[in-house]
Parts: structure tokens; C-alpha cells; sequence
């Protein structure tokens, strides 16, 4: 004969670790679901770091500039549009302004560009190259 569970009911197993594990279970679900619904990253801007001297640009902010991303790569010709946006540091400044300030000395130049389309999203001289 088999012999029934004898375990007194205050020696039972507490609802409190039964309570755990199953927010565990909850939490590692919403964790698998939420890794498996995650978009891949992809590129909506690039930058180019160059200097002054190394582009040429237009007389106004309309045509493309040509901007190359290391020694001896290929030239990438950029495109302006209407939204294309101009920085001294972190004022936005007009093209004219822009231009002024990029001719007193080969300066830092950060080049942002949309990937896809080649399209020019801002020109940016640091704050502290501007100065020199």
C-alpha cells in the first residue's frame, strides 16, 4: 500500500515561488515578443567629415557639392534641396552666412546626407573650428 500525502497543511508549498515563476514566465514572454518584433536599424542619415578646402560649394544652395569620405575613395556628388540646413556650431545660420564663415580657412566640415538619395540634409562647421 502506497501511503498518502502526509504533509501537514502548514507545511505545503507557499503560493508565494508558484506566484514567482509565473511572472517570470510572463516577463521572458513579452521579452521573446518583443525581440522578435524589432525592426532592423537602418541608415536614414550619413556624415561626412571633411574640411572646407576639400569641397567646393556652390555659389548658392541650390546645384550639388562633391565630398569624398576618405583617402582614396570614390567623390560623392550631393545634392541641395530646400531643406538643406546650415550650422556655425549649433546657430542655423543662412547659406550666405554659411559661406562667409567657411572662406576665412580650411575648417572642419560635417557633410549629412540622406543614403538613398544623396540628397543634403546639413552642412555643419563646429562651434570651436569657427572660431580660428
Amino acid at each position: 500500500m502506497s501511503k498518502p500525502d502526509t504533509l501537514a497543511p502548514n507545511r505545503r508549498a507557499s503560493p508565494a515561488p508558484l506566484r514567482a515563476r509565473w511572472l517570470f514566465a510572463a516577463i521572458a514572454a513579452l521579452g521573446a515578443g518583443v525581440a522578435a518584433g524589432a525592426v532592423p536599424l537602418q541608415a536614414i542619415e550619413e556624415c561626412i567629415e571633411t574640411g572646407t578646402r576639400a569641397v567646393s560649394l556652390p555659389s548658392g544652395s541650390q546645384g550639388s557639392l562633391s565630398a569624398v569620405a576618405c583617402a582614396g575613395c570614390a567623390s560623392l556628388r550631393l545634392k541641395f534641396d530646400s531643406d538643406t540646413r546650415f550650422f556655425v556650431g549649433r546657430q542655423a545660420v543662412s547659406y550666405t552666412k554659411f559661406r562667409q564663415a567657411a572662406g576665412k580657412t580650411d575648417l572642419r566640415l560635417d557633410v549629412y546626407y540622406e543614403p538613398k538619395t544623396r540628397i543634403l540634409t546639413r552642412l555643419r562647421i563646429p562651434a570651436g573650428a569657427a572660431t580660428q
